[in-house]
């Protein structure tokens, strides 16, 4: 009961927010004639009358299975987008066909679409996380694995929903975790869970892949599945999608850095007064061509001299560095620059690389030369394109990535890249700067 009643409180918060967006967008259209250059003469009835407007989104909605499946916030956000936008072209379709569109306003429907894109997803995220504080929206679920990250994302999420069982309760849900399983193990816990529970999820053992991009199909014949899996980094189109979406970016953010940039300039300036402000490095770029990467400056003049002593007073931090590529309390690091890495604004001057065609917005880590060996053979993958200013490692969710997974988060990001993978690291990279938790 308590699962229905929460899937009834989405449906209804989601009618409630498609009308709310209908009556701002005819608000807007009303009240700014100006812009628009001619005046809104149809009737807010005319919109709220419509019942495709409402009707086409929740149905999407529902065959996208956004009330039937505990999606994650991004998966279910890119959904959403995807039925508002197919309801859209619905919508202006059965207009066009009726003959009815000379008495609606087309800014306003367009306005309506983009309010629900907005305000439905997060919307959501309010809801899911309140319903499971009052215990509406929570489901046992029980894991086989014994991978923590896995562990505190699936009862650590509370927009999935997901709860450990007490001891003497029967889980409906079962996570079925493939790694450091053999298959006559993975096929008997398969057999036995599929018959007793109402829900079996299977975390597959090959994750280099988001298969969610991928196409399945079935040759019947033999009851085999295929995935096809593709390189979208390997499109030509796609390479252009993504260097077109560079440039749009740059041009638009640029102006907004010109402030911030010329602050954190004027501190660095400040706190050691003969020392530069950009720190310039040699990298590896696109097809492993040598490029000069731009950094503010974090570091102190003499900064050989401090970690050399460190070093001394701190042997173990050798190994540490080895494993993670950076020391535990860097001494070389100033005042100004701890707060410039750990909200990664040391690298606002990287855009200048992207403007160079250098870099890219979101791309893998910029190697350095000296880590051609220790990349290895990943190294030929990750070169096929330009490194970026944040990637998928530095939002991965984790506190400390050490270099081989860095590397891992990187061929993952080249294999499956797509344009909403870049706008949710570029989200969540602002998320982390205004929280103060990037990597250092």
């Amino acid at each position: 009961m308590r699962e229905i009643a929460a899937k009834f409180i989405f449906v209804l918060f989601d009618l409630l927010i498609i009308s709310f967006s209908i009556y701002f967008a005819d608000f807007i259209r009303g009240n700014f004639n100006e812009f628009f250059g001619t005046a809104h003469t149809a009737l807010l009835t005319n919109y709220t009358a419509l019942l495709p407007l409402y009707v086409l989104p929740i149905l999407l909605f529902a065959y996208e299975g956004i009330y039937t499946y505990r999606y994650d916030f991004w998966h279910e956000s890119r959904l959403i987008f995807k039925g508002l936008i197919f309801s859209a072209l619905l919508v202006f379709a059965y207009l066009a066909i009726t003959k009815h569109i000379g008495i609606y306003s087309r800014a306003v429907i367009v306005m309506a679409f983009l309010l629900m894109a907005v305000i439905i997803p997060f919307s959501k995220n309010l809801i899911k996380k309140t319903l499971y504080s009052v215990g509406l929206w929570r489901k046992k679920a029980e894991i086989y694995g014994d991978d923590p990250f896995l562990l505190d994302e699936i009862y650590g999420n509370p927009y999935l929903g997901y709860v450990k069982p007490l001891d003497n309760e029967e889980p409906s849900t079962v996570f079925i975790n493939s790694k450091d399983s053999d298959a006559d193990t993975l096929k008997g816990v398969i057999s036995s869970e599929i018959h007793r529970r109402s829900e079996v999820i299977f975390v597959p053992l090959v994750d280099e892949y988001d298969l969610t991009q991928s196409h399945m199909y079935e040759l019947a014949n033999t009851r085999t599945n295929l995935i096809v899996f593709q390189n979208r980094l390997k499109s030509r189109y796609r390479l252009y999608l993504k260097r077109i979406t560079d440039l749009i970016l740059s041009t638009l953010i640029a102006p907004f850095l010109i402030l911030p940039m010329m602050l954190i300039a004027y501190k660095i300036r400040r706190e050691e007064p003969k020392s530069g402000i950009l720190f310039k490095q040699e990298r590896l770029g696109k097809n492993g061509k040598i490029f000069v990467c731009y950094k503010f400056r974090t570091m102190y003049i003499d900064s050989d001299e401090l970690l050399s002593s460190y070093l001394d007073e701190n042997p173990d931090e050798v190994d540490y560095y080895k494993q993670y590529h950076k020391y535990r309390d860097d001494p070389r690091i100033t005042n100004i620059g701890k707060t410039l890495r750990r909200t990664s604004l040391d690298e606002l001057p990287q855009i200048f690389n992207v403007f160079k065609q250098e870099m890219s917005f979101i791309g893998p880590r910029p190697y350095m030369p000296i880590e051609r060996d220790e990349v290895g053979e990943a190294l030929y993958g990750i070169l096929r394109v330009r490194p970026g200013i944040t990637g998928l490692w530095q939002v991965s969710g984790r506190n400390d990535v050490d270099f081989k997974s860095r590397i891992d988060l990187d061929l993952w990001y080249i294999r499956n890249w797509n344009l909403w993978m870049d706008m949710v690291i570029l989200i969540k990279t602002i998320k982390t700067v205004f929280l103060k938790e990037g990597a250092k």
